[in-house]
C-alpha cells in the first residue's frame, strides 16, 4: 500500500472523533488514521445518541460519522450537528451509494462523503481535504456534478464569458469547493498548470486574487443549484 506524503496540516495533531455502529468499520477507520501522525482519534463510539455530548466534551476538529444506521434520518442528524457545532467539520463515511447521497449530505452541512469501499489512502486524502477547508467527494461524483450543472439549460444562459472549455471545467471545480491540488490530481495535470488556468480565468473575469476567484466561482456554482 502506497503512503501519501506526510505534509503537516498544522504544528499540532488534528483531533478526530469517530462514530460508527459497526465495530469492524470503526476499528478499521481508527487503524487507518493511527498510521498518520498528523491525526489523533480523541474518542470513538458506536452510539449516535451520545455524539453531541462527545463533541461538546472533546471539541474535535473533525467528526467522521456514518449517520445512516438504526433506521434514523441521517440527513437530519447531519443538519443538527452542523447547525450546533459550526466550527467542526463533518466527514460522512458510509456504504450507501455516493451518487445518491453525497450531494444531499453536503447540502445538509457535511464537508465530505467517503465510501467505505474505498482504499485507506483515499480516506486519508478525504480527511486532509476537509480539514483544509475544502469539500470532498470522489473524483467521479465531483465530475458528474460539474457536468450536470454545466450541461444544464440554466447554466448555458449564465456561462462565464470568454472561458475555454478547460478553463470552464477548472472554474466549475473551484466553484464546487475543490482546491487546486485536488483538481490537478483529478485532471492528471501539474499544480502549476492549474495555477496557470486560474491566472487566465482571473484575468478574463476581472478577479484580483485567488479569494475573489474562489468566491466568484462558488457564487456562480451555487446559482445553478437554486
Amino acid at each position: 500500500m502506497s503512503k501519501l506524503p506526510q505534509t503537516p496540516l498544522s504544528k499540532t495533531r488534528a483531533r478526530l472523533l469517530v462514530v460508527d455502529a459497526n465495530t469492524v468499520c470503526r476499528e478499521g477507520i481508527r487503524a487507518i488514521i493511527s498510521r498518520d501522525n498528523r491525526f489523533e482519534v480523541c474518542e470513538h463510539t458506536d452510539n449516535r445518541k451520545t455524539v453531541a455530548d462527545l463533541v461538546s466534551q472533546q471539541n474535535p476538529d473533525l467528526l467522521l460519522i456514518d449517520p445512516f444506521v438504526e433506521r434514523r434520518d441521517g440527513l437530519l442528524l447531519i443538519k443538527e450537528l452542523a447547525g450546533r457545532f459550526g466550527q467542526m467539520r463533518i466527514l460522512v463515511v458510509s456504504q450507501l451509494p455516493e451518487e445518491v447521497y453525497a450531494q444531499r449530505i453536503l447540502h445538509a452541512g457535511a464537508s465530505g462523503y467517503w465510501m467505505k469501499s474505498g482504499p485507506g489512502e483515499e480516506l486519508i486524502r478525504s480527511i486532509e481535504t476537509v480539514l483544509a477547508g475544502e469539500l470532498y467527494v470522489s473524483p467521479r461524483v465531483a465530475f458528474l456534478a460539474v457536468h450536470k450543472l454545466v450541461d444544464s439549460p440554466q447554466s448555458n444562459r449564465t456561462l462565464p464569458a470568454g472561458l475555454t472549455d478547460r478553463e470552464l471545467h477548472v472554474f466549475s471545480l473551484i466553484g464546487a469547493g475543490i482546491g487546486p491540488g485536488r483538481i490537478a490530481g483529478d485532471l492528471g495535470l501539474s499544480r502549476k498548470t492549474i495555477e496557470t488556468y486560474q491566472d487566465r480565468i482571473k484575468l478574463k473575469l476581472g478577479y484580483h486574487d485567488a479569494r475573489e476567484l474562489r468566491d466568484g466561482a462558488r457564487r456562480w456554482f451555487d446559482s445553478l443549484r437554486m
